[in-house]
């Protein structure tokens, strides 16, 4: 019996000596890393469409995200001033929605005022590399899509190039040239649900207005932290306060950057926001949001977490309007 016994535990240690050792979870980052912020915003900004339309009739075509443009026939020209009739190029892009405004470096901004967007984009035309314009007295048109936002008092705004030529290439201003906005309403149907947008050349167009009057700013913190990993005050990070129910956002570092990863803020009002924030921490992008109202001398913290930047875009165009 006490052989019997050995033997019994005998083949249990060779078992237990045989069995495949425990794979512990792996630590690796499955994320990828980035020499600058500026591969990130070159790599997800909106990507143009293009489009062949003949100068001599015309036609309308729709860009990416659902806006309509018109194209009046006999109305384009070359540098020199001659007609054009011949297929011409249209390049379009259009900035919607925040994420995209954001990582396209398009921002609802003029000299450093927010605007309330309805709706940017981008139009030109080329033939044969050169650049095609509209004759005097003629105009493109566009109609954008409001998709339920029934804000207000828009007005057109026309770009100029901006302080950044990545991160914010557009300033916006308005009566620089001649331009209307104006509100459609479907038949038979009480929304104004399309902006049309009438422009005396191609450029960056907008339909804007400026902040709401009234607005009660507020004057808090905003602390920045990162998990698992340290945010020092040499890596690049951005923060934003996204206005939820408006096309609309501030950038919180404009008057002034943060100190030790906190904010100061003092120029965003006490409606619904969330503050966005994101960061370039040792050549991986972390990324972060977080909901508030702002309130006069609350500490609002933002924690950013290693994420794909494309999934962190699609995140804030879905976040909010």
């Amino acid at each position: 019996m006490k052989n019997i016994l050995l033997l019994c535990a005998g083949v249990i240690v060779l078992i237990a000596s045989c069995k495949k050792p425990e794979t512990l979870p792996s630590t690796t980052s499955t994320f990828s890393t980035y020499s600058s912020m500026d591969t990130i915003y070159q790599m997800l900004e909106v990507k143009p469409k293009y489009v062949t339309v003949n100068g001599g009739t015309g036609g309308t075509f729709y860009g990416t995200s659902g806006t309509r443009y018109v194209i009046p026939p006999n109305c384009l020209q070359d540098g020199a001033g001659n007609p054009v009739i011949a297929s011409v190029q249209f390049e379009v892009a259009e900035y919607l929605k925040k994420g995209d405004m954001i990582f396209s470096g398009v921002l609802p901004q003029s000299d450093n005022n927010e605007l309330i967007s309805g709706g940017e984009f981008y139009i030109s035309a080329t033939l044969s590399g050169q650049k095609i314009y509209l004759k005097p007295g003629c105009t493109c048109l566009a109609n954008i899509p409001r998709n339920g936002d029934t804000t207000d008092g828009m007005e057109f705004f026309a770009g100029r190039p901006g302080p950044d030529s990545i991160k914010n290439k557009v300033n916006w201003k308005k009566n620089d040239s001649a331009g209307i906005v104006r509100p459609i309403v479907k038949p038979f149907d009480r929304i104004k649900d399309t902006l049309e947008i009438i422009s005396d050349s191609f450029r960056f167009c907008n339909a804007d207005r400026l902040g709401l009057s009234g607005w009660k700013y507020q004057t808090f913190k905003i602390t920045i932290m990162a998990s698992n990993a340290t945010l020092t005050s040499t890596d690049e990070l951005h923060t934003y306060a996204f206005y939820d129910n408006y096309k609309s956002f501030w950038n919180c570092s404009w008057y002034g950057g943060p100190v030790d990863n906190v904010y100061s803020e003092h120029h965003v009002p006490d409606i619904p926001v969330h503050f966005v924030s994101y960061a370039l921490i040792n050549k991986r992008f972390y990324a972060g949001v977080t909901a508030a109202t702002p309130k006069t001398g609350e500490n609002y913290t933002v924690t950013l977490f290693e994420t794909d930047p494309a999934q962190f875009k699609a995140q804030l165009n879905n976040l909010t309007k």
